[in-house]
Parts: structure tokens; sequence; C-alpha cells
């Protein structure tokens, strides 16, 4: 009994045609029905009624589809989860809920775990703290501390909101501004900025915003537009015709904490020392 013979058994249960299981499985049809006479045969019962212009499951034949389906999707898990699990020892994912202290961290991890890949990934927190607790992330960076036995959490940095304006927009001799001073005018919103992408929506609801997936596209467009666009603190840098001007709102401001097995907290120490610095070496995005 082979595994391309049960996926074809439990694909003809589920689509009840011999073709349309050939198609999804991506044999011909005499292939198909072949194999399945070949199956009947190392069973030693017959699964299938078969008339001279129709074939389909007896009794006997749904529990095989049945136990079929089972075994594919077995296999199925079993190969996705080893080849995870070779794809932990070779890869270090980070997972995040803002871009900024992520693009930090994976810069350090790659500078000295130079044996291995440094990715990341920009999620919510549920799927962080799942991802945590199953080894899908090696570290994670949440805005509240995660908890969990086996795991240590160290405070990782601060972000703060600015908004970044033309130097000749009314609004450039501010020393600070509120989300509501801005409300209605038309800004550039990076569509990729995780925890911080329903606050300028919410605050700002008779703003229009023009979303750009693109990071170099959009960098470019901030810096040539004379439309409004966010910044922070951390990724901030002056740049000839704009202004930084800090938001006072209380939830502009975000603590984010980094996560990972306790046997780690030395190196989660380091990265919360090293982030800031280690970001504007190499980073010169705006939100």
């Amino acid at each position: 009994m082979e595994l391309y013979q049960l996926r074809e058994l439990a694909a003809f249960g589920r689509l009840g045609s011999i073709s349309k299981a050939a198609e999804e499985t991506g044999v011909s049809q005499p292939a198909a029905s072949r194999a399945m006479k070949l199956l009947e045969g190392e069973l030693g019962v017959s699964i299938f009624s078969r008339t001279s212009n129709s074939i389909e499951l007896n009794e006997t034949g749904k529990v095989a589809a049945e136990w079929a389906t089972r075994i594919s999707e077995m296999v199925q898990r079993a190969t996705e989860e080893i080849r995870a699990a070779d794809r932990r020892q070779k890869t270090i994912l980070i997972g995040a809920e803002a871009p900024a202290p992520l693009w930090s961290v994976v810069s350090m991890l790659s500078s000295t775990k130079t044996d291995k890949t440094v990715a990341g990934e920009i999620r919510d927190r549920r799927i962080l703290e799942d991802g945590l607790r199953n080894g899908t992330y090696s570290y994670t960076i949440t805005a509240t501390p995660i908890t969990a036995d086996g795991f240590s959490t160290v405070k990782l940095g601060e972000e703060h909101l600015m908004f970044l304006l033309p130097s000749t927009h009314r609004f450039a001799d501010r020393k600070t501004l509120t989300l509501k001073d801005m409300d209605g005018e038309n800004m550039i919103l990076y569509e990729h900025i995780g925890i911080w992408a329903e606050l300028p929506k919410r605050k700002m609801p008779s703003s229009k915003f023009f979303i750009q997936s693109d990071p170099e596209s959009f960098e470019e467009l901030v810096l040539k537009s004379a439309i409004p666009s966010f910044t922070t603190d951390i990724v901030y840098r002056p740049s000839e015709g704009k202004v930084a001007i800090p938001i006072t709102d209380e939830d502009a401001h975000i603590a984010y904490y980094i996560s990972s097995r306790s046997k780690n907290l030395a190196e989660l120490s380091y990265l919360a020392k090293h982030f800031r610095a280690e970001f504007r070496k190499t980073h010169a995005y705006a939100f």
C-alpha cells in the first residue's frame, strides 16, 4: 500500500469521481484507475461498486476512504512539523508587534548568529505568544510583557510617534501636536506598521490616508512629497525640508518587551541595551 494510492482514494472519497481525483492529485485518469485496482488487490477486499458507466465506493470503500484521508493528513502534518523542526535549527525567527524594534533586533542577531539565517515578521499579540510557546519564534517583541514558565522577558525600550511635516506646513513651528490637531489632513502611511496601524485611523477619522506597501517607494514619497507622514523617535533622521513634531497623545507612546527562553536572558539584556544604537546604524526609514 503506497501513500499515493491513499491520497487518490481520499480524493475520490471527497470528490466522488475518478477523473476529478486524478486531476486533483496530478495523475492521468487511467493511472488513477490502475492505482485503485492495485489498492483493492493489496487490501484483499472490494471497495468499489462498478457498472459499465460508473464507479463508486461501497460501504467498505467509504471506511477505507476515511482511513485514507486520516493517514494522508497525518503524513502531511508530520512532514510539515519535521521540515519546521529543521528550519528552526537553521533559522532564528523573530515575531514582533511593530517594525522598528524588529529591524533592530534582526540586525543585531544577524551580526552575531552568522551560522544561522535571521528573519522577522509582524504579527498580532496572540499569534506571537502562541508562537513563542510552541517554538515557532525564538524571540518575540510585544507591547506588554509575556509571562510564561520557562521564558524570560526584559524591557527592550520605548518608541514615541511623531508627525513628519514639510518645513512650510502651518504646524511646522509647533513643539508638540496631538492627533486631533492633524485630523482632516491628508497623510502618507506605511502599510506594515503592526500595532501602530489603527491609531491614526481611529484618532484622525476625517483624514485621508495614502497607504504604501513598498518601503523604498514609501520612503521616496515621504522625502519628496509635501504630504505629511508619521515617523518615530527611533526611526527619524533629520532631512532637508522636513521637521518632526512629537505627538503628545498617551497612546502615541509604546514600551516594548522582548521575550525568549530563560536560558537566553543574558542575550535579551544585550539586545535591550543596544537596540536603538544598532537601529540608527542601519536604517533611515520614516513611517
